[in-house]
């Protein structure tokens, strides 16, 4: 008796369905010209532009965005209850000079006053903290709250060791950094009001820069 081997679970093609389905195309989605996520605005600014109007394709990174999210509930799960202090995925609002920024800490740490951002990292190559988004972003975070110290925690994926900027200790809020993450988010909000929301990549009133961000750029409607 023959049989006919039977036609293989396609693995591949149900995790990419599933990872659209978990993700939401509207998370961090602002349309109107004044409102930011600390993420968003701490790129340069022809980025902010495309995440904050939802104008960017993510389809090919929804498995990295998955595995960073898991990290961080996990920390928020189990790490979470041994700090009494300290209140993760605080929600944060902020607005100055026209602009209004809005989002949720990853942890606030009340008796240190300090903000921690976790991001999840392949691996050790290239290390080389801090980078100037990640330490933008958490400006945002520590104006909203007004903590004086932050802190970025790295964790492999791979094994989750972890390494931190500073190694040991907090860095300082800086109002001058602080200040120039307003101008770009006002320079963005300015684009936006006189430029409207593009519909094709011709109409992005912002230049390409020299960033990784912009060099790797897939948007909605190419």
């Amino acid at each position: 008796m023959t049989t006919t081997e039977p036609e293989p679970i396609d693995f591949e093609a149900r995790l990419q369905t599933a990872l659209e389905d978990a993700n939401d195309d509207e998370s961090h989605v602002e349309r109107d010209a004044e409102t930011f996520h600390p993420s968003q605005i701490a790129a340069c600014e022809r980025q902010a532009y495309l995440g904050k109007l939802g104008l960017k394709d993510h389809t090919d990174i929804l498995g990295i965005f998955q595995t960073g999210t898991l990290i961080h509930e996990f920390i928020e799960e189990y790490v979470g209850p041994q700090l009494a202090d300290a209140e993760f995925e605080k929600p944060v609002e902020y607005e100055t000079d026209g602009v209004r920024f809005v989002g949720h800490t990853d942890c606030y740490d009340a008796e240190r006053n300090a903000v921690t951002d976790f991001k999840s990292r392949n691996g050790w190559y290239n290390f080389d903290p801090p980078k100037d988004r990640h330490l933008d972003q958490v400006h945002v975070y520590m104006a909203a709250t007004g903590a004086e110290y932050g802190q970025i925690v790295y964790v492999s994926k791979g094994d989750m060791e972890v390494r931190t900027y500073p190694e040991d200790g907090y860095f300082a809020f800086d109002p001058d950094r602080f200040a120039a993450i307003v101008e770009r988010a006002k320079r963005v909000k300015q684009a936006i009001e006189t430029d409207g929301v593009a519909e094709s990549a011709d109409e992005i009133p912002l230049e390409k820069c020299d960033c990784f961000m912009c060099g790797s750029e897939t948007l909605a409607f190419d």
